[in-house]
């Protein structure tokens, strides 16, 4: 079947091949009767503009890079195919690139990002401190937009840290636990800091002491958990609880506790972070501070086409709120500690 082009939209809506490019790539000085004209006749022919050579034409390639630091991440593909839908819903394609949890790999694949043709691009980048520094998005020409990171003057999309780390210790205290272990990478970034600082809150709160000897420094989310907190339970007061980010890390934290014959949550209670659904399936079903991040990749992808649409508008930092979700893997905490 023949391919509609512009001439066909033109004799079909009486005006110039020139006058259906103009108005089918939203001119100015259009007027609203001939746009009009031009879009019906390019509907009822089934005509669709070819994206490249129309973004060669304005100046873009309608393309979107996404950098993220390790797609071995369970929590990737939710974000990844929620930017997709939005960029997808606007016309644009996605260019995705795994870092593989490596910073000077992060590094390569912005040059590269940079010397495309792409519009812009958004990251999640790794947890290495080197990643926030302003520093590494140095000499930078394309919009960035970045997800869950903390670096001044690019735009970015967050996910609330303090006070839901807060409401979480604050559950487990009103439980009777007092030695709670804290999994969180990057103890030195801004979201591991801030997590840390809602873990202090609910102990100044209650009137209680926080002990830095149950969070440990963890090098990664894709890190096991099963010999950080095997260390913790050979302490004279092992922790009664955790609270845990990162899927690797709970899975061999679960395992650890399966090793030393402790029950969830009649022994020792649990809090996961991340998607809700997914933590259902566990048995016991885990209480879970609930982080959007379908709704990050969303705002991310929205955020940038306003940023694209903008370039010269204020830089926007958007806060997505968590929530905590209590199920079956959290109890009081046992008599005999």
């Amino acid at each position: 079947m023949k391919r509609v082009s512009v001439i066909d939209v033109a004799r079909e809506a009486g005006v110039a091949p020139g006058s259906v490019s103009r108005a089918l790539n939203g001119e100015k000085h259009v007027s609203a009767e001939l746009r009009s004209r031009v879009n019906q006749a390019a509907q009822r022919l089934g005509y669709r503009p070819h994206a490249y050579a129309q973004g060669l034409r304005l100046g873009r390639s309608n393309t979107i890079g996404m950098l993220v630091s390790d797609m071995r991440h369970p929590m990737y593909a939710g974000v990844v195919a929620a930017v997709e839908r939005e960029l997808t819903q606007h016309g644009r394609m996605l260019l995705l690139a795994d870092a593989q949890g490596e910073v000077t790999r992060e590094r390569s694949i912005l040059d590269t990002f940079q010397r495309g043709t792409l519009d812009g691009a958004i990251i999640s980048a790794s947890y290495d401190p080197i990643a926030a520094s302003p520093a590494h998005y140095e000499g930078n020409r394309l919009p960035l937009v970045l997800i869950d990171r903390e670096v001044e003057g690019i735009d970015r999309v967050c996910l609330e840290r303090r006070n839901g780390m807060r409401t979480t210790v604050r559950h487990l205290l009103a439980l009777g636990h007092r030695r709670i272990a804290l999994f969180t990478p990057a103890l030195d970034h801004v979201p591991g800091g801030e997590r840390i600082a809602g873990y202090a809150d609910a102990f100044r709160q209650a009137g209680l002491a926080s002990h830095k000897r149950y969070i440990p420094r963890l090098t990664s989310p894709l890190q096991d958990g099963a010999e950080p907190l095997l260390k913790l339970l050979d302490l004279p007061d092992p922790p009664t609880a955790l609270v845990c980010l990162g899927t690797r890390l709970l899975s061999g934290a679960l395992r650890a506790l399966r090793q030393r014959g402790l029950r969830v949550p009649e022994d020792f209670s649990v809090i996961a972070t991340g998607a809700p659904e997914m933590l259902e399936l566990a048995h016991p079903p885990l209480s879970c501070l609930r982080m959007d991040l379908v709704g990050a990749g969303r705002a991310a992808a929205q955020l940038l086409l306003r940023r694209l649409d903008a370039p010269n508008s204020p830089i926007e930092r958007v806060e997505l709120e968590t929530e905590l979700i209590v199920r079956d893997s959290c109890g009081p905490v046992p008599a005999q500690t």
